[in-house]
């Protein structure tokens, strides 16, 4: 039952069907009853993943894939029903390989992605160096658990198989397919990698990374470090595609999570408050979605960061209150380890609780860029300049078109600005920063204060009345509300810096 309902159209099959394929040698009743009873059974081993009602049976969508080889599909199952026997012969008799998609675990509705054996040219056919490479690339992609990848060995199945990108998808179960190809000359190493869609085959990223072969698993360690802090953006990105071409009301918790994501990382009022609204609807589908509900409280933790909030202690108390509460369901997920952190460190007074989520991430993924900036500008708020610069480097390697770029800009300029003795190399950071992300508003307030040290008031009231033109509510009262209770710097000669620049009190 099964194999047979996985196989189906949307893996869905009508009830009359079942009983007719499985039990055809029994009459209609006792047909009916012992679907029922196999339902049952069926039912106890994979839970709510499997549905019915009067008319249907379905699942779940899938993840996991059994392959079947060379006519082996079912082998040794016997079922002495005729119908049953049709089905399985004309079954065994289509291409070998081909894939029969189980129940994905409740809730586990994240794409699939299967990395492909990567081709190396001009190398023996017993050379291992690439198939080395592609198995830490997969371990590193593993970790991300933004997705789901399926096992090494699922994928290399089809290994010189001449298939086509949807076939090797389709008989994977992927919805996305990681290939490259690897060339060694003397001491270098070149790969080539690209990010396919399972679909259609289309190139959604594609790179190059060139190397220096000196230590073998050290090389392969930086190869798979590269490439999976610059594919799981872009799968991100295609998701966030995928799920915006739904209709809203149509759309998965998990789906209205994923469109809220652009929305907040673009650092503007109308785009936070719409991704929380977003948010909102994600958890009023699943009360209980982590992923959703860490990342609202972020939402939160920004209203004030950035100066949006119309009561900030109401907006930190609300942030706290979300991330603690996924803090305490939270397993080894890390974008919502992320956004919880990303919370504590704006909203709580608690430094240590932000650090010890973001060493947890990086202990399960160390290729999270997410982190490594959050761990960036925490570093930055307690003054460690040369560790908070070593953060953003390493996440501008890891993810050098992040959509969070403007945060690696900004933490490196605040490191600069605010901790040097002469803050103008910093203050051109910023001033660059606001060139090349247009709208952000809130680096303002750095220009002003920034300027007051060097004595051009003129050019920090400049940058006050910028600041107080996008955003009339601020004061001074409000942002010692508002600003990452954390951050040391913000101390009374930051805030007298702000007054003499025009900010009221």
């Amino acid at each position: 039952m099964l194999a047979y309902i996985a196989l189906q159209p949307g893996m869905r099959a009508e009830r009359s069907a079942l009983a007719d394929l499985l039990w055809s040698d029994r009459s209609e009743e006792q047909a009916r009853a012992s679907l029922r009873q196999e339902l049952s059974q069926l039912r106890k081993v994979l839970g709510e993943t499997v549905h019915a009602d009067r008319q249907a049976v379905w699942l779940d969508e899938a993840a996991v894939t059994v392959r079947r080889d060379n006519g082996s599909f079912l082998q040794g199952f016997d079922l002495p029903s005729e119908a049953f026997e049709d089905w399985l012969r004309q079954e065994r008799a289509l291409d070998p390989q081909q894939h029969l998609r189980l129940p994905r675990p409740k809730g586990a509705d994240r794409a699939t992605l299967a990395v492909l054996a990567f081709d190396e040219l001009g190398a023996p056919d017993a050379d291992m160096f690439a198939d080395g490479v592609v198995e830490e690339i997969t371990g590193a992609l593993s970790r991300s658990r933004d997705f789901d990848v399926i096992a090494r060995q699922s994928a290399y199945a089809l290994r010189g198989e001449p298939l086509s990108v949807c076939e090797i998808a389709e008989r994977l179960g992927a919805d996305y397919l990681l290939q490259g190809t690897l060339r060694r000359a003397a001491d270098r190493v070149r790969i080539a990698t690209q990010l396919v869609r399972g679909t259609d085959g289309h190139v959604l990223w594609s790179e190059r990374f060139d190397d220096r072969i000196d230590d073998l698993f050290d090389l392969q360690d930086r190869i798979a470090a590269q490439v999976a802090g610059q594919v799981s953006p872009s799968l991100r990105a295609a998701e966030i595609n995928r799920a915006g071409q739904t209709a809203p009301g149509d759309r998965t918790a998990y789906e209205l999570m994923l469109t809220a994501y652009p929305l907040f990382w673009s650092l503007r009022r109308e785009g936070n408050a719409q991704a929380g609204q977003l948010l909102d609807s994600s958890l009023e589908r699943d009360p209980e979605y982590l992923p959703a509900l860490a990342l609202r409280a972020w939402v939160h933790a920004h209203q004030n960061t950035y100066m949006w909030s119309t009561d900030p202690a109401a907006e930190r108390a609300r942030a706290l209150d979300l991330a603690t509460r996924a803090a305490e369901q939270a397993t080894d997920h890390p974008p919502t380890l992320v956004a919880i952190a990303g919370a504590y460190s704006q909203a709580s007074d608690d430094i240590q609780l932000a650090r010890t989520f973001l060493d947890r991430i990086l202990g399960i993924d160390p290729n999270n860029a997410w982190a490594w900036i959050r761990l960036g500008w925490l570093r930055q708020y307690i003054g460690d300049v040369s560790g908070a610069l070593e953060a953003f480097d390493r996440a501008e390697r890891l993810s050098p078109l992040d959509p969070f770029m403007h945060q690696i800009t900004f933490g490196r300029a605040a490191a600069h600005y605010r901790w040097a003795d002469d803050p103008t190399e910093g203050l051109a950071m910023i001033e660059e920063g606001l060139r090349r992300h247009p709208g952000v508003v809130w680096p303002w307030r750095m220009v002003a204060a920034g300027n007051v040290r060097l004595g051009r008031i003129d050019v920090a009231q400049a940058a006050a009345a910028r600041l107080l033109d996008q955003l009339p509510h601020v004061t001074i009262g409000y942002l010692k509300a508002c600003l990452p209770p954390v951050a040391v710097h913000f101390d009374d000669d930051y805030f007298q810096h702000l007054l003499i620049a025009g900010i009221p009190n």
